[in-house]
């Protein structure tokens, strides 16, 4: 295996795993959102229905009979699973698109954005101060990141509140990249001009 390939598998992990944590949180922070489990159940009990008049109407041989009803009642668990994560992994994908689409062009002269861009996985807003905090996984230095940063506020059309610094509960996750920042950018002020003759 050489090394490109091993990297994209495992960006393409981190990736999964990325959207599936942004789509948790989202559940959490916009509860309306949990009306698409009132769907999926619905699909899933429509399945059920399905499966029973399709068993009633198919003949099987008495001795596979057995391994059938198994395969139908594994089918019957697992699809609703996958149809599960599917939801939570698409959540996370709409919540992370615009926010990783616009790192990618801020930082798009790089040679390795190209191949992995910085992923999203952790954005929530503060209602009463209007604070929004997002975390990225990056393999983009934070040099780079700190260099970037007028492009950043401009691209995403915010001011940082505090700096740029590593993610993790201690800040010491090299990998991890965050900030906070408020809606806005804050331009800044003209110096007043005096004129000591008149």
């Amino acid at each position: 295996m050489d090394n490109k390939y091993y990297n994209e598998q495992r960006y393409s992990k981190k990736k999964q795993e990325c959207r599936f944590r942004l789509g948790i949180q989202q559940f959490l922070n916009y509860p309306i959102l949990n009306l698409l489990w009132v769907l999926l159940t619905g699909g899933v009990v429509l399945m059920v229905i399905a499966e029973k008049r399709f068993v009633a109407n198919v003949e099987v041989y008495p001795l596979f009979e057995t391994i059938f009803s198994a395969c139908m009642t594994i089918m019957l668990v697992i699809f609703p699973v996958i149809c599960a994560i599917g939801l939570i992994q698409l959540v996370g994908y709409c919540f992370a698109i615009r926010d990783e689409a616009d790192m990618e062009i801020v930082f798009g002269d790089k040679c390795g954005v190209k191949n992995q861009p910085p992923l999203l996985f952790y954005k929530k807003k503060d209602r009463r101060s209007g604070v929004t905090k997002r975390v990225f996984y990056t393999s983009i230095p934070m040099e780079k990141w700190r260099e970037k940063k007028d492009a950043i506020c401009d691209r995403l059309d915010i001011h940082l509140i505090g700096d740029i610094m590593y993610g993790g509960k201690k800040h010491d996750k090299g990998n991890q990249i965050c900030f906070e920042s408020a809606e806005g950018r804050i331009t800044a002020e003209r110096e007043i001009m005096y004129d000591d003759e008149f």
